[in-house]
């Protein structure tokens, strides 16, 4: 149902775009003007009126995707075990995944000695950065990371708290890796678990 709401307000989009136009096309061919000196501007302000922040978006998300998200891991556990002789036999998961708040990172404690930390910073064009953390409570150092990337469009069927851009779906983006083949975020998670299992 929502599909043919959205391909009919498309159908008359177009139809008064292209009408519009045309119209501003024979105005300013009546008036001794070249006919694309308004029809031009015409139809840019048409597409524009829906469509302004739909380029600068996909841009700047494959630009995202390609430059900053993935998977990096700055030390293996074999490596962390050298550093720390007989501290991983000690540790033992936490019962409970409960999250601390903190600005705008979420942590849940994994063990005595590691945290999975996880930040989302808003970017320009509804696009959405998702940084997970491995972090080694005692020193601060960051053991692994995985940044992806996607929009806040909520689409039409969430609540009442929407604003137009929630309507425009084709603005919508998912990760930055394809489903089936999310090769960074189960490396990431595979690794996680390995921390969080460690010595127990």
């Amino acid at each position: 149902m929502i599909g043919l709401l959205y391909l009919g307000f498309f159908a008359a989009y177009l139809w008064l775009s292209v009408f519009l136009t045309k119209w501003a096309a024979r105005q300013a061919k009546k008036r001794g003007i070249a006919s694309w000196k308004w029809g031009l501007p015409m139809g840019l302000i048409m597409y524009n009126l829906v469509f302004w922040d739909w380029l600068p978006l996909e841009i700047t998300y494959r630009y995202d995707c390609s430059h900053y998200a993935g998977f990096t891991q700055n030390q293996t556990l074999a490596q962390w075990k050298k550093e720390n002789p007989g501290v991983a036999e000690t540790l033992r998961p936490s019962k409970d995944l409960h999250s601390t708040r903190e600005g705008n990172r979420e942590r849940y404690v994994l063990n005595q000695r590691f945290a999975w930390d996880i930040r989302y910073t808003p970017h320009w064009f509804h696009i959405q950065e998702r940084d997970e953390r491995i972090v080694d409570l005692k020193t601060g150092e960051v053991l692994a990371r995985y940044v992806d990337f996607s929009t806040d469009i909520q689409g039409v069927e969430v609540g009442s708290d929407k604003t137009i851009s929630d309507y425009k779906i084709w603005l919508g983006k998912g990760s930055c890796e394809p489903e089936g083949g999310k090769i960074n975020r189960i490396n990431f998670y595979r690794f996680k678990h390995q921390l969080q299992d460690t010595g127990g």
